[in-house]
């Protein structure tokens, strides 16, 4: 208890002396939350149950849970967390979002707390503690908690403080409360910037002294360490950060390990461009990729300024973003004595009559594996003759993100018989209604094709695939619209068996949408067409998914259903369709709801429901599950229990009526408030329910949650239900013991077993 009250303490006195201090300095943001950090990956961390529960300070109480975390890196680390009663924020977000922390940040901890709610003011760190009292907070505030940690007294020297002086502004408002506040922010900041190649943009004039105060908090780090620091910078930034520091850094900046992944933004301007081509050349023997963005830019200056050459002997990838086509082909003339270059990424508009050149200049690249062109302009037509025996490129990856016909994709095909992977994003109808055919090309490597065909119709694509040149196929994705043939299950099957013998993975992606008088296309075709033994066989799936403007069909391989947990029934699952809506709201149900429903039914039968939306109105749903009496199995986020809305009379009738009517067996009800209010409602729609299965319920009370179930049970006489699953932060064998103990301690069953899978508890009973 003692140390305890000294901890909080502790807190508060140093909250209250900080808040003194004010900064007065100029905010650039409203706030670091919002920013951008899904760059940031978690490593794999084992946690195991025990640790030191000295570390754990949950406000006079005992906590709940202690587990020690090991987070995998170049250097292993090894965390202690500990879960306070009512913890706020479960173990597994605890676990992952700590390990997005930058390992040379995190390793300044040695405890993570989740508190109670209330306990204190969001977050806060103590030395090498932090704790969390609010539910899941962002990453960005675990960055900041130990950045607290890392702090060690930096914050409070002149040099910091010189720093921020000097610097123009401060990141935020919290940044400006005091100089500790300040250090982390900064450090949340710089975090967000250099992860994503944009610490010039930002930091470069306004955080430059707090920028470079931060990098010397690294000096005792180890090499390896620093290495993982040198992946999170940027290649300019790294130079201009480590080079003049001290000789060990300069030394470990311009080792061979150490690869340069630089991005620089080009204008017009002798300077950046003077410091662009001094970087390029003193760092040319170890920049690995190059990212170059061009803001208006004048693409001859910049062209007849700088070139490519083969002392670039470790550049293997280059992005150009933005770039001017008077710039492009002067450049990619000069990019064939690069010896490595194995990836090229070009971004550009309004290419037109230079697209021809632009593939001619690729086609002759020697190491070229991955090729990736966007372009937003349409008028161009590419007129490339049929290649040649010596016209051959390496290329294995290929990737298409501008208008190009099914015909001009197969004269670009003709130069690439080493093709991996081909997607094409963007396509357009042929100019003529004859299909170029390649003579004598079979690419025997090419496994993956990606067409998003929005502006083909079926019949061309069949043209197109009906060769022997892709029978080596594995996965055929497709994209299709306005054209209702796509949806023709026959047609498919005959394309696959006569062309695509090796193909393993198809997926099918296909928007119907109403024309202009308010109609959907006519399918001629029977119902149930993808439900044939030909899609059962080979496990691929047909769903529908109701969107705001329009239904989308899909076919895909098999992949696990909640409510399957092992694999005995995959084979008959593909025989029943999964329906499910984005959105559904009582304002737009009865016209466009009721509507894409009937349409869906006059193509498949749906024996699956799952909607999305959250606090889902009970009479929508009654609505729904009216319409799609086949319904045996139902999912739903959440449930909205304002007593305000009442059911009206054909509502009440109908939910009578599941007595009778109903077929659902199976419900997953992904959140649970008022359990007693919602389960209630549940078993009156579903009275034949078998299997329950809830996601996020917010319980603490295993005990209180497990006796209110079974009270709701016997109340509505359902003798049917074998099967429960609940979510449970850490679920292990003291979880199934807890439950055991309790279902014999209250006879609530007789014959039953407790088992836990990844995070879930399962309970079934005879």
């Amino acid at each position: 208890m003692l140390t305890n009250i000294i901890f909080y303490s502790s807190i508060a006195l140093s909250l209250i002396s900080l808040s003194v201090q004010n900064l007065n300095k100029r905010t650039v943001l409203s706030g670091l939350g919002d920013l951008d950090y899904s760059f940031l990956r978690a490593p794999t961390s084992p946690a195991g149950h025990g640790g030191n529960r000295n570390l754990c300070h949950c406000n006079g109480a005992s906590p709940q849970d202690v587990l020690t975390v090991t987070y995998q890196g170049s250097e292993s680390q090894n965390l202690v967390l500990c879960m306070c009663p009512n913890a706020v924020t479960g173990a597994s977000h605890m676990i992952d979002t700590m390990g997005k922390v930058p390992a040379p940040i995190r390793r300044y901890n040695k405890a993570m707390i989740s508190a109670t709610a209330g306990t204190c003011g969001g977050a806060g760190s103590s030395g090498d503690v932090s704790f969390y009292c609010s539910s899941n907070m962002h990453v960005s505030v675990f960055i900041h908690e130990s950045a607290h940690s890392m702090d060690r007294g930096k914050s409070a020297s002149r040099e910091w403080h010189d720093a921020v002086a000097r610097d123009s502004c401060v990141p935020d408002a919290y940044a400006n409360s005091n100089y500790a506040d300040n250090f982390a922010q900064v450090v949340v900041l710089w975090v967000h910037l250099v992860g994503k190649g944009r610490d010039k943009d930002l930091g470069g004039s306004q955080f430059s002294y707090e920028f470079d105060q931060i990098v010397t908090c690294f000096e005792d780090l180890s090499n390896e360490l620093l290495c993982e620091i040198f992946d999170y910078l940027a290649g300019y930034r790294l130079y201009e950060a480590f080079s003049n520091l001290n000789f060990r850094f300069e030394q470990l900046l311009h080792s061979s390990s150490v690869l340069l992944k630089t991005s620089f933004c080009i204008f017009n301007n002798d300077e950046i461009m003077n410091r662009f081509k001094q970087f390029m050349f003193a760092n040319r023997h170890q920049i690995f990729s190059l990212q170059v963005t061009f803001i208006l830019y004048d693409g001859y200056f910049f062209s007849s300024s700088f070139s490519f050459d083969s002392s670039f002997d470790r550049l293997e990838s280059i992005v150009f973003k933005d770039i001017p086509p008077d710039a492009l082909i002067p450049l990619l003339s000069n990019l064939s004595s690069l010896p490595h270059l194995f990836s090229l990424t070009i971004e550009t508009s309004d290419i037109k009559e230079k697209i021809n050149d632009i593939y001619r200049l690729i086609f002759v690249l020697p190491k070229l594996k991955y090729y990736r062109i966007f372009s937003s302009d349409s008028h161009h037509s590419i007129t490339l003759p049929i290649a040649m025996n010596n016209q051959f490129s390496p290329i294995e990856y290929l990737v298409i993100n501008h208008y190009c016909s099914l015909n001009e994709l197969t004269c670009l095909l003709s130069y690439t018989p080493q093709l991996r992977h081909l997607t094409l994003h963007k396509t357009k109808s042929n100019n003529d209604s004859n299909i170029t055919i390649l003579p004598s090309i079979i690419l025997d490597n090419l496994k993956s094709i990606y067409l998003d065909l929005y502006r083909t119709k079926y019949n061309e694509l069949e043209i197109f695939m009906t060769t022997k040149i892709f029978s080596n196929l594995k996965s055929l994705c497709i994209f299709g619209s306005r054209d209702i043939t796509f949806l023709y299950a026959y047609r498919w099957e005959q394309l696959i068996l006569n062309y695509f013998p090796r193909l393993e993975k198809f997926y099918l992606i296909y928007n119907d949408y109403i024309d202009d008088e308010q109609n959907y296309p006519i399918y001629t075709e029977r119902r149930n067409q993808f439900s044939s033994s030909f899609w059962i066989k080979r496990q691929w799936l047909f769903e529908v998914e109701v969107k705001n403007i329009s239904i989308e069909y899909t076919i895909h391989p098999y992949s696990n259903r909640w409510y399957y947990e092992t694999k005995d029934n995959i084979i008959d699952c593909s025989a029943f369709i999964n329906l499910t809506f984005e959105r559904i709201s009582d304002s737009i149900f009865d016209e466009e709801g009721s509507k894409k429903i009937e349409r869906i039914l006059t193509i498949t039968q749906i024996y699956y429901l799952e909607i999305l939306e959250k606090e889902l109105s009970i009479p929508v749903l009654i609505q729904v599950i009216n319409l799609l009496p086949n319904i045996t199995t139902l999912k739903i986020h959440s449930l909205s229990t304002d007593e305000t809305t009442e059911l009206t009379v054909k509502e009440l009738r109908i939910l009578c009526s599941m007595k009778r009517t109903s077929q659902i067996t199976k419900v997953y009800l992904e959140e649970i408030c008022d359990v007693h209010e919602e389960l209630d409602f549940l078993f009156t729609l579903c009275p034949y329910m078998k299997y329950f299965k809830v996601g996020c319920t917010n319980i603490t009370d295993v005990q209180w949650f497990l006796r209110t179930i079974f009270k709701e049970i016997n109340r509505n006489n359902n003798h049917h239900l074998r099967l429960l699953c609940f979510h449970a932060p850490i679920a292990d064998d003291r979880i199934v013991e807890n439950m055991e103990e309790i279902i014999k301690y209250d006879k609530l069953l007789p014959h039953f077993t407790v088992k836990c899978i990844l995070d879930s508890v399962y309970l079934q009973w005879k």
